[in-house]
C-alpha cells in the first residue's frame, strides 16, 4: 500500500510525520473548519465553490487565513500531483492554531492547515443499485446557530446520529432542527420527490448548503423539473415517492427505506437515476473544460 504525502503548513511530509501539536485548538475544541472534495481524471470538481465555502466558514469563526484562494488551489493540485492521484478524495482543514487551555484567548494564533489527498473511486455500487435505509434519529440541529451553515470540525452530533442509526440496523441518519423540520443526513443533504416535484430543505432550516446540493438544484432547473426549497416536516420523507442524498464523495445516493416505511417501490426512483446520470455528465463536462 502506497503511503501518501500529506501537505501541512506549506510542505509535504510522510504520514508518520504528519502531526500537529496536542495544544492545537482544533484538537482541543474542534476550533476550525474543513472541506471535502473529489477529483475526477485529475480535475477537482467545483473547486471554486469548495474554496468559497471554506473561506466563508473561516470568516464566520473569525480565523484569518494567511493565504489566498489561489494558494489553496495550487496546494490541492500539488497534493494530487505528488501522490499521483487522478480519481481521489481531498480534505482541506484549517484550525485556529496552537494556544493555551481555555476557550477565551488573547493569543495571536498562527493557523494550522492540513491537506490530505488519497485515491477514491466512489461509493460501492450496491448503494446506488439497491439504495440505503435511513433512520430519523431524533438528533437536533440548531438552525439559529452560526455554525449551522459551515463545515466546522465540531462533528459529534452527526457522528452520534449515524452511530445510533447503525446500531439500529440502518445505513444513515436523518437529523431535524429545533422546530421539528428535517435538516439533512449525517454527511449529506437530503431531497425528496413527490408527484414529480423535487423538494429539499431550505437554508433557513439549518442545513449546510452542500456544493453537490447546489449542482443538483441547477441540474433539476435545467431539466425543467419542478424544484422547491422549503421546510420539510419530520414525516414527509416517509411518504415521498423518492428520497435521495447528495454529497461530493457519494454524488447522489437513493434512500429506499426510512424508519419502517418503504419509499415508493422500495427501489431507486427514476428521477433519482436521471439526476445521477445528469450529475455525472456535468462532471465530465467540467473535466473536459478544465483539462
Amino acid at each position: 500500500m502506497r503511503k501518501n504525502k500529506i501537505w501541512i503548513n506549506g510542505r509535504f511530509v510522510g504520514i508518520n510525520d504528519a502531526k500537529v501539536s496536542v495544544f492545537d485548538r482544533g484538537f482541543l475544541y474542534g476550533d476550525g473548519v474543513f472541506e471535502t472534495m473529489r477529483s475526477y481524471a485529475g480535475i477537482v470538481f467545483k473547486l471554486n465553490e469548495h474554496i468559497d465555502r471554506l473561506f466563508k466558514g473561516l470568516a464566520t469563526i473569525r480565523i484569518k487565513t494567511p493565504h489566498s484562494r489561489s494558494y489553496f488551489k495550487k496546494a490541492i493540485y500539488d497534493s494530487l500531483k505528488i501522490n499521483k492521484i487522478r480519481s481521489g478524495y481531498i480534505r482541506v482543514a484549517m484550525t485556529r492554531g496552537e494556544g493555551r487551555f481555555g476557550i477565551g484567548y488573547k493569543d495571536d494564533f498562527t493557523p494550522n492547515i492540513v491537506i490530505i489527498a488519497k485515491e477514491f473511486g466512489g461509493y460501492p455500487e450496491w448503494m446506488h443499485d439497491r439504495g440505503l435505509s435511513a433512520q430519523t434519529a431524533g438528533f437536533i440541529q440548531n438552525e439559529y446557530s452560526p455554525l449551522a451553515g459551515i463545515k466546522s470540525m465540531n462533528y459529534l452530533n452527526p457522528i452520534l446520529a449515524r452511530l445510533y442509526a447503525k446500531e439500529d440496523g440502518y445505513d444513515e441518519a436523518i437529523l431535524e432542527n429545533i422546530n421539528g423540520y428535517i435538516t439533512e443526513a449525517a454527511t449529506s443533504n437530503i431531497f425528496i420527490v413527490r408527484k414529480g416535484a423535487i423538494i429539499t430543505p431550505s437554508r433557513d432550516s439549518g442545513i449546510l448548503p452542500g456544493v453537490t446540493r447546489g449542482v443538483v438544484i441547477g441540474i433539476a432547473k435545467k431539466l425543467k423539473l419542478k424544484m422547491v426549497e422549503r421546510k420539510i416536516s419530520r414525516r414527509e420523507p416517509e411518504t415521498a415517492d423518492e428520497v435521495f442524498l447528495t454529497n461530493s464523495l457519494a454524488e447522489i445516493l437513493p434512500v429506499v427505506k426510512i424508519n419502517s416505511k418503504k419509499i415508493g417501490t422500495g427501489k431507486p426512483g427514476e428521477i433519482t437515476k436521471l439526476l445521477r446520470i445528469s450529475y455525472q455528465k456535468a462532471v465530465i463536462k467540467e473535466v473536459i473544460l478544465l483539462r
